[in-house]
C-alpha cells in the first residue's frame, strides 16, 4: 500500500510513559500498513537517535514542526494540552494546516486538559476554537477530554474519542533479577505511578494500605514502577519498614514493564488524574485485574476505589487478591486495537 508521508510529533521513549510509548507504537503501526512514518521527538532533552528527528531547543522544535509539514504530509501532533508550552505546539501545527495546507491531526493525552481549559476566558476560548478548527480531526483519549473539546467549539464531525492503545506487543517475559523477584512473591502487586505534574502523587496511599494488606497476605510483594518514581517512594517504603514486601524499581523499559504486568496478580493505579493510562489497558488486555482510583475516566473492567482513600483501596485490593486466580477475559473493545484510528488515517489521507 502506498500513501502519504506521516510525521508523528510527540514525546518518544525514554521516558517510558503513556504518550511516548503510544507515539513509538503508532509510528510502527503506520509503517506496517505501508506508510512512510517519521517521528519528531518533542522532548528537547532527549539524546540524539536514528529513531527520530530532534531539536535541542524549543525554538528548533517549533521550526522543525512547521518545516516538516507540506501538502503531501499528514502531521499528527501528540501533546498534553494542559499548559501554554503545549498550546504553542498546537498553534504551530494549526498554522501549518492553514498556511501550508498540511493535513493535521491532534491527539490530547492529559487528564488535566479539561481543568486547564475551564480556566480560559472569552478571548482565550475564541482563540482556542480557531486553533482547534484548523485540524482535520481532534482526538481525545477519553470522554472527559472529548467533552472539554466540545465545550471549546469542536464539532462532533471533527472530534473522535479514541484510547491511546494499540495492543500489547509480543515479548515481555521476565528474567534475571525480575524473575527472582516474581518467584518469591505471591501475591504480586504491580503499582504504576504516573501523571505529568507529580508522578508519585497517589503512591503514598498504596504504601499506607500495605501493612494491613501484608497481614492478610504474608507473601505479598508490591513493585512500584513508573517515570520519575522513586525519590519520594523509596523513603516512604523504608519509613514504614516495608523493605521485605515492597520494591521500587522506578522507570524501566516498556518490555520489562510488560513482563512484570503479565506476572502480576493485580495492578494498581492510584493517580489523582489520568488521561488513558496505557498500563491499565495493557494489564486488562493481559487478563490481569486492575484496581484504580476513580479519576474522571477509567475503562470498563477496572475495580475502582475512591482516590486518596487508603482504606477503600485496602478493601478493594483485598477483595481482588482474595478472589479466584483465573485470568480475566480480554476486554470487548480490545479485539482490533487501532481500527478506529486507522480509519481516520484512511479518510484523511485518501488511502484505499
Amino acid at each position: 500500500m502506498t500513501g502519504p508521508r506521516v510525521v508523528v510529533a510527540g514525546y518518544y521513549p525514554p521516558p517510558f510513559a503513556g504518550e511516548p510509548i503510544h507515539v513509538k507504537q503508532l509510528a510502527g503501526f503506520l509503517r506496517t500498513r505501508g506508510l512512510q512514518a517519521q517521528v519528531l521527538n518533542l522532548n528537547r532533552h532527549a539524546p540524539p537517535s536514528p529513531e527520530y528527528l530532534w531539536g535541542s531547543t524549543p525554538w528548533k522544535l517549533i521550526r522543525m514542526l512547521f518545516a516538516l509539514s507540506d501538502r503531501r504530509t499528514i502531521l499528527h501532533l501528540h501533546t498534553n494540552g494542559h499548559n501554554w508550552k503545549s498550546w504553542v505546539m498546537i498553534l504551530t501545527a494549526a498554522l501549518a494546516a492553514r498556511l501550508k495546507k498540511t493535513r493535521v491531526l491532534l491527539t490530547i493525552h492529559s487528564g488535566l486538559f479539561p481543568g486547564y481549559t475551564r480556566t480560559f476566558g472569552p478571548v482565550s476560548r475564541r482563540l482556542a476554537r480557531w486553533i482547534l478548527g484548523s485540524f482535520c480531526r481532534v482526538i481525545g483519549v477519553n470522554s472527559e477530554i472529548g467533552r472539554a473539546m466540545r465545550d471549546l467549539g469542536v464539532s462532533d464531525a471533527d472530534l473522535a474519542v479514541i484510547p491511546a492503545f494499540l495492543g500489547v506487543p509480543d515479548g515481555g517475559a521476565v528474567d534475571g533479577a525480575d524473575r527472582a523477584l516474581v518467584d518469591g512473591s505471591r501475591p504480586l502487586v504491580v503499582v504504576v505511578g504516573g501523571g505529568d505534574k507529580d508522578p508519585e502523587m497517589g503512591l503514598p496511599i498504596v504504601i499506607a494500605a500495605l501493612p494491613r494488606l501484608v497481614e492478610r497476605f504474608p507473601g505479598l510483594r508490591a513493585v512500584f514502577i513508573g517515570w520519575q518514581v522513586g525519590p519520594k517512594t523509596r523513603p516512604l517504603i523504608a519509613a514504614h519498614n516495608l523493605g521485605q514486601h515492597a520494591t521500587c524499581v522506578g522507570e524501566i523499559p516498556h518490555e520489562r514493564c510488560l513482563g512484570l504486568l503479565q506476572e502480576a496478580d493485580a495492578v494498581v493505579r492510584s493517580t489523582f488524574a489520568d488521561g488513558d493510562a496505557i498500563t491499565v489497558r495493557e494489564a486488562l488486555d493481559l487478563g490481569v485485574p486492575v484496581v484504580a482510583s476513580d479519576t474522571d475516566f477509567r475503562p470498563a473492567g477496572v475495580v475502582l476505589f475512591r482516590k486518596g482513600d487508603a482504606a477503600d483501596l485496602l478493601e478493594k485490593l483485598t477483595e481482588v487478591l482474595g478472589g479466584p486466580r483465573d485470568r480475566l477475559g480480554r476486554p470487548a473493545d480490545a479485539s482490533q486495537p487501532g481500527r478506529e484510528l486507522w480509519g481516520i488515517y484512511r479518510e484523511v489521507g485518501s488511502i484505499a
